[in-house]
């Protein structure tokens, strides 16, 4: 699976199954998202796998937490816990911020040669 689908479907999961991640994570247009692809560093790249890891674990986590519940107050409740996990997970990595992290994710969907780099981090990330 290339990064790209990887990312939509990790996107995706988290604009559905969190209802509204944050708007920080999902913002679009940020300044730094207009840095060329290129310009990023091994290090950010590093940051953003890690970060990217993480946030997968934590939809992961809330989702299930969501399918165990029918209550929509106590489904708020773990959307809200959710998207600030969401954001602390990316927080949390050295190097990361959310808008670096939104920004690596814009450009690796409009990127290919920045896509098969962080593909292969994810995948190496995962595997090892």
């Amino acid at each position: 699976m290339t990064f790209r689908k990887t990312a939509a479907a990790a996107t995706s999961a988290l604009a559905l199954t969190l209802a509204a991640a944050p708007a920080l994570v999902l913002s679009s247009g940020t300044a730094s998202a207009q840095v060329a692809a290129d310009e990023y560093s091994a290090a950010d790249i590093d940051a953003f796998v890690e970060a990217f890891v993480e946030v997968n674990d934590v939809r992961t986590a809330y989702a299930q937490q969501l399918q165990e519940t029918e209550d929509e107050a106590e489904q708020r409740v773990i959307i809200q816990d959710g998207n600030a996990a969401i954001v602390d997970a990316i927080d949390g990595v050295d190097g990361m911020d959310v808008e670096l992290y939104t920004a690596i994710l814009e450009a690796a969907g409009s990127d290919e040669d920045l896509s098969q780099r962080i593909n292969r981090r994810v995948d190496d990330a995962i595997q090892g």
